[in-house]
Parts: C-alpha cells; sequence; structure tokens
C-alpha cells in the first residue's frame, strides 16, 4: 500500500518527534508516494513559521525523515517525488492573540518550502 505521508499530525498527536516510533516511521517512509510539506510540533500540527530560529528543530526533524524518502525515491530510480507545500490557514496558522490576523504570511510560507524542498530534491 502506498502512502501521503504528512507526519505533522504524527509529531502532534505523539506529542514527540517520534524518537520511540522508527519501526513504524520507517515502514511510513517506504511506502510514501506524496508528501505534504507542513511541519508539526509537539504541540501542535503546523509550526507558525519554518522560518524564524525557534522551529528550526521541527523543521530539521520533518526535513531528515523527507530525505529518507526522496533518497529511497532516487535509489530506486523512481525520479518522481510529488511534494505539497501545505501551510494552511486558522486553525493550523496560530492567529496573533490581540488581533485574530496571522502570525505569517501562508502565501509566503508556502513558498518559502516550495523553494526550498525543489532546491533540495531537483
Amino acid at each position: 500500500m502506498k502512502i501521503t505521508l504528512d507526519i505533522s499530525h504524527w509529531v502532534c498527536v505523539s506529542e514527540s518527534f517520534l524518537e520511540d516510533q522508527s519501526e513504524a516511521v520507517n515502514l511510513a517512509i517506504e511506502r510514501t508516494e506524496h508528501l505534504h510539506a507542513r511541519v508539526g510540533y509537539t504541540e501542535g500540527p503546523q509550526v507558525p513559521d519554518p522560518r524564524v530560529t525557534a522551529w528550526q528543530q521541527a523543521l530539521q526533524a520533518h526535513l531528515a525523515w523527507w530525505d529518507k524518502i526522496a533518497e529511497r525515491k532516487k535509489k530506486n530510480n523512481n525520479e518522481i517525488l510529488t511534494i505539497s507545500p501545505e501551510f494552511g490557514p486558522f486553525p493550523y496558522m496560530v492567529p496573533l492573540p490581540q488581533s485574530g490576523e496571522p502570525i505569517a504570511n501562508q502565501w509566503d510560507i508556502n513558498l518559502y518550502m516550495m523553494n526550498l524542498l525543489r532546491k533540495k530534491y531537483s
């Protein structure tokens, strides 16, 4: 069975970076055909802004999993890896408490992720 992997939800639900779930994560990596490139953290499914230093641990954890998927696809001569940068609006994006406005620009974050991943996996 092939899957679309949005591991950000795994991180949120387990409240961890899945350190104790390597068997399940490796199985998912072996079966992934498409990535939802949202970066989760231990208390939520989407970091407010992956460009910010405070969220680098979460970003690096996700990149490590995504790297393994890209390496597997390349090793198997499968040149296509589809990815959806998927940073969403409220309630995924945390709003500013006083105004309710988005904490960051969703479009800019998705462009950042697209460009980061395109450069990394091209």
